[in-house]
């Protein structure tokens, strides 16, 4: 029967490009996941908040998700001014020699630092990523020193860097490792520190006519799903196929704020599962969660009536501002507290009454809510001139 719901759901999404599902199979996703990956995490980037996950603690190779720490590292220099994005590079035999993907180095070839890692962010150039370490560490054996303090300092424990491209190292049986978790914050705090990363995960593709040469972006959603603007992905025969997605989930005017969530899949068996399966971890994030706003400073909460002040109408606003990553049939609401009997006049400013946020009954946030115009007694003979436009079914206040 799992099997059965497996093969089904997959077919739906491969044909449709979209997860439409009851509440029966939204429950099984995850048990989707776990089926055909080693570990799996959905994550909120600007908080850290885990949506979903499997197994993200346990320790894992990381093929070429290995070049995020390599392009940290390399980033780092140059914000230190060790390095500069201009500064020219010229290829040597041993990074032609350099298995894997490639960016068909030859020897005596010049390029920029930030071409070289273009190419190994976008196509995962093995060779451009080993030219990189030997520039900015002298040698490799000190880059990759640099990558494992760097992992330390950021608080990335269980991480082991051996190389800079992922490759595995036979002679010692030994890959490049660390759990999935780490993953997720080495991603979170590269973007938050260097967002330029999304410029270069969103190139399509590298062509060089002089060279004669042409790949594609790795990143398999990169034109497929809206949003989808990151990062990495990764292969070898231990580690499995695995992919670093980021996206961006559109707001909606006055009631949600554009969202940007990470989703990570290590260890699936073969290419065509880490895809599909990559797919389903993004398009229910995108199809589940959303950023909405509760309480916006500008929106008015309720509007009073006044109808023996001068205006008689007046919007009444939040002092704070509360919006929040939810799951979509999350029960969460807003309740006022409001005194409509305050006596005029009212100033700009005033505190009228408080707003309370509430998940399943009960308070996560709370604020004034403000008055923020001032409000005078109208004259006795316009109160009047109301009151008979009421009784005569005239007015409109």
């Amino acid at each position: 029967m799992k099997r059965l719901l497996s093969i089904l759901l997959i077919f739906m999404i491969v044909i449709t490009g979209t997860i439409s599902y009851g509440d029966s199979i939204n429950t099984y996703i995850p048990v989707v996941l776990r089926e055909n990956l080693r570990t799996y995490i959905l994550a909120d980037f600007e908080t850290g908040e885990i949506l979903e996950e499997h197994n993200i603690n346990e320790v894992v190779e990381i093929a070429s998700i290995s070049k995020l720490m390599s392009y940290l590292v390399v980033m780092e220099q140059v914000s230190k001014g060790n390095v500069s994005l201009d500064d020219i590079i010229t290829i040597d035999k041993d990074t032609t020699k350099i298995k894997g993907s490639s960016f068909k180095l030859k020897v005596g070839e010049v390029f920029t630092v930030k071409e070289l890692l273009e190419a190994a962010i976008v196509i995962s150039g093995n060779d451009a990523a080993y030219a990189l370490s030997k520039y900015v560490g002298g040698t490799e054996e000190n880059f990759v020193k640099m990558m494992n303090e760097k992992a330390k300092e950021i608080g990335i424990e269980s991480a082991v860097f051996y190389n800079s491209t992922g490759l595995p190292i036979p002679e010692k049986d030994v890959q490049n490792k660390m759990t999935t978790k780490e993953i997720f914050l080495l991603s979170q705090y590269i973007i938050k520190k260097y967002p330029e990363i999304l410029n270069i995960c969103s190139i399509k593709s590298i062509e060089q006519i002089d060279r004669n040469y042409f790949e594609l972006n790795t990143n398999p959603l990169l034109n497929e799903i809206k949003g989808v603007d990151g990062l990495k992905t990764g292969f070898t025969n231990k580690a499995g196929y695995s992919y670093v997605s980021t996206f961006t989930i559109e707001g909606k005017a006055g009631e949600s704020k554009d969202q940007r969530l990470i989703a990570i899949v290590m260890g699936a068996k073969d290419l065509e599962k880490r895809n599909i399966m990559a797919k389903i971890l993004v398009q229910y994030g995108i199809d589940n969660y959303s950023h909405k706003v509760f309480l916006d400073k500008t929106i008015p909460l309720k509007t009073l009536d006044f109808p023996k002040g001068h205006i008689t109408k007046v919007d009444v606003f939040p002092e704070k501002e509360f919006s929040r990553l939810i799951k979509n049939d999350e029960d969460i609401t807003v309740n006022l507290h409001i005194n409509e009997n305050m006596k005029l006049p009212i100033k700009s400013g005033a505190v009228i009454g408080r707003a309370e946020v509430l998940e399943n009954g009960e308070i996560i946030f709370e604020t004034n809510v403000l008055i923020k115009e001032d409000v005078i007694k109208a004259k006795w003979y316009i109160v009047l001139m109301r009151y008979i436009e009421r009784l005569f079914g005239r007015g409109d206040n």
